[in-house]
């Protein structure tokens, strides 16, 4: 079969462009044939390159007409659908932000695919879907990559911040320290340098892991006690009684799931227990492997295929050099979007920063040590003074 699959961008390895990659090398092993288009190209790409899997900047350019498109990102699924008018299409989608992750309706998406069910779900209820047409793909693990496991130990002494979204100058980074160290345990707050293409060698060497999507599945299978965690939530350890609610919200903890404090880290990480975190590996490792993920959307390819009937007469040259504009049109705005939806982005994390830096205020004025609070009261009483005599 012949699959062109769709993403955002194929620059530097986030989680949909390791979807893309490990996805494609996959079905590329399996005997089909894989093309990956985006409108930015970096190093997903070359890696792709590397495996001799094509990567194009233009799907009018793709080395074969596939026989089903695989859109991730709805501009860049848009561009391909325009290429290829006469092709039936999947969705897969990862998430319900940045706007470009929320899912098109167009006629010739037969199925949609979310990560975890609660995203399945919202895809269903946006689109008004019936049920036969969403499924749930969960994130994997490549065990080709992950094929080391490290024996749990008895008692926690490394500990690493799995998270690139986490802001290492935060109170709650500073809540993380302290809950750690009052543990005696080693906490990273990075991977080390020049490790981060290669997390499969790196995360076997921690008893403790904070993360969450493939990173928490990554590391479960690595043999990690993973602790899923967000500025706004800490919920316990991940273990088999709860690893189903957690799949669910592809381990990212919902905003009423725990408080977040030194405190709360304490209480989650004094549950573990090295035959658990052996358990859930062991489970990890049976059911969430890429091969198991390939082999439903192999399926679900050909059910594509299959099904997609032939209702839209071969369109025209002039109407396929129309669909060729659209696609150009398409090109052009994108670059306007992602700089919108990277300021939306940035203004949304100043925002939480400067809510993080009130909450860390109003700790410190709570604070009963005259050491931590005099420079705030010192500069509160200049503020009044000066507030005084701007008003006289």
């Amino acid at each position: 079969m012949k699959i062109l699959i769709t993403n955002n961008t194929l620059a530097s390895l986030g989680g949909s462009e390791w979807v893309v990659v490990e996805l494609a090398r996959a079905l590329a092993s399996r005997g089909h044939q894989v093309a990956a288009c985006s409108s930015q190209i970096g190093e997903a790409g070359s890696l792709l390159k590397e495996m001799s899997i094509p990567a194009i900047l233009d799907p009018f350019t793709s080395p074969f007409k596939p026989d089903v498109i695989h859109g991730q990102h709805h501009l860049d699924m848009m561009r391909a659908l325009c290429a290829f008018p006469d092709v039936p299409a999947i969705y897969h989608c990862h998430g319900y932000l940045p706007w470009v992750e929320e899912p098109p309706a167009h006629p010739r998406i037969l199925y949609y695919v979310g990560m975890c069910s609660t995203v399945s779900d919202r895809i269903r209820l946006s689109l008004g879907l019936p049920d036969q047409q969403v499924m749930t793909i969960s994130n994997w693990v490549d065990l080709d990559r992950f094929r080391f496991v490290r024996n749990p130990m008895q008692k926690p002494q490394k500990a690493l911040l799995y998270l690139r979204s986490f802001d290492r100058n935060s109170w709650h980074a500073s809540q993380l320290c302290q809950a750690f160290e009052s543990m005696g345990i080693k906490l990273d707050l990075w991977l080390p340098q020049g490790e981060t293409r290669a997390p499969e060698v790196v995360l076997p060497q921690y008893d403790i892991v904070l993360a969450s999507g493939r990173s928490a599945i990554e590391a479960m299978a690595s043999g990690c006690a993973v602790l899923p965690i967000s500025p706004s939530a800490c919920p316990d350890l991940i273990d088999l009684n709860n690893f189903d609610l957690f799949q669910s919200q592809n381990f990212s903890p919902r905003l009423n799931t725990g408080q977040f404090n030194a405190e709360s880290v304490v209480r989650a990480i004094s549950s573990y227990d090295p035959g658990r975190v052996k358990a859930l590996a062991a489970a990890v490792r049976s059911n969430c492997t890429l091969d198991a993920a390939t082999d439903a959307l192999e399926s679900l390819y050909v059910r594509t295929v299959e099904g997609f009937s032939a209702q839209y007469p071969f369109p025209s040259a002039r109407f396929t050099t129309e669909l060729h504009a659209l696609a150009n049109y398409i090109q052009s705005v994108m670059p306007m979007v992602r700089d919108r939806e990277r300021l939306l982005v940035e203004n949304h994390d100043t925002h939480q920063v400067i809510a993080v830096k009130e909450q860390t205020i109003t700790a410190l004025l709570r604070c009963n040590s005259m050491r931590i609070t005099k420079p705030i009261r010192v500069i509160s009483t200049l503020l009044r003074c000066l507030k005084e005599t701007s008003i006289r």
